[in-house]
């Protein structure tokens, strides 16, 4: 029953910040950015050392100003992301437009799976607005890490919900896709696989901004044993609140041994290097080493 009332109350207290237009809602972004990025400082350190480590040429005053960009737009995402609790169908396609969703319907046809990987680049919550570009029969399925907190958990989940789509635990993917393909449903899988793996996983190394980098591989597995598509949704920012997404299948090296992980790793890392403060440089990206 706690936790109930916990939910409605931040629900309630939510709802009344995302029924403000944008342009409101990024006034409050611009006012809270000082109080992150001067006050609480957070994960400063982080994004710093992470910043360095990618673009190693670039100056001190280059760094500062993707840092200080940011910032600025992690606060955006945060503001953007509670809107979706009080959005319009017109609103959300007129700030998040699929280019090409053809590319979708096409790989559709043959019901095998769709594996999407996206990555932690603008606002990628907005995918989930994919339902609305694409044939009614495909079922859009999203994996997500559980929060900590469960009343957060589930206002999360509410929020990944929207447009028909469905949050599935990570832990539960596999049993999720299978269920669903017994069904006979027609599903994208989105994936975002550019944090850091496991430690209890033998971790797959590849060269990813600049820097000796362990990579997630699992989605790959899944997706060769249920013979899925791969696709990479390469994500931009039109300007600010307004983005747009850009559907292309993953074609891998030639026997490159998993392929399809590393050639998403190298498109996203294109898609960084073009909008470098549109990436989410809080992750502990790079703390694991090789042979540690």
């Amino acid at each position: 029953m706690a936790d109930k009332i916990k939910l409605a109350l931040l629900t309630l207290a939510l709802k009344a910040v995302a029924i403000w237009p944008y342009g409101v809602l990024h006034t409050f972004s611009a006012l809270v950015y000082p109080l992150v990025y001067h006050v609480v400082r957070y994960r400063r350190k982080v994004v710093r050392g992470n910043l360095h480590g990618a673009f190693p040429d670039k100056t001190e005053k280059e760094i500062v100003k993707i840092e200080k960009d940011f910032y600025r737009h992690f606060c955006d995402y945060v503001f953007e992301t509670l809107k979706l609790m009080h959005i319009s169908d017109e609103q959300m396609r007129q700030h998040m437009r699929f280019t090409n969703p053809e590319v979708i319907e096409q790989l559709r046809t043959d019901g095998r799976p769709i594996f999407l990987y996206l990555g932690h680049q603008c606002n990628w919550e907005y995918v989930i607005s994919i339902t609305m570009w694409t044939h009614p029969s495909l079922k859009a399925v999203q994996v997500y890490h559980p929060l900590t907190s469960k009343s957060m958990d589930r206002l999360m989940y509410r929020l990944r919900s929207r447009f028909n789509s469905v949050g599935v635990a990570q832990k539960q993917t596999l049993r999720a896709v299978l269920t669903m393909l017994k069904e006979g449903q027609q599903l994208v899988l989105g994936l975002i696989a550019d944090q850091r793996p496991s430690r209890n996983a033998e971790p797959v190394w590849m060269e990813f901004l600049n820097q000796d980098t362990p990579i997630i591989t699992g989605g790959e597995v899944m997706g060769r044993k249920l013979d899925a598509h791969f696709v990479y949704g390469s994500m931009r920012c039109v300007r600010r609140g307004y983005y747009e997404l850009t559907f292309y299948p993953i074609v891998p090296a030639e026997d490159e041994e998993y392929g399809y992980s590393k050639q998403y790793m190298r498109m996203l890392e294109k898609d960084i290097i073009a909008q470098p403060h549109m990436w989410l440089w809080t992750h502990k990206r790079w703390s694991m080493k090789r042979n540690s």
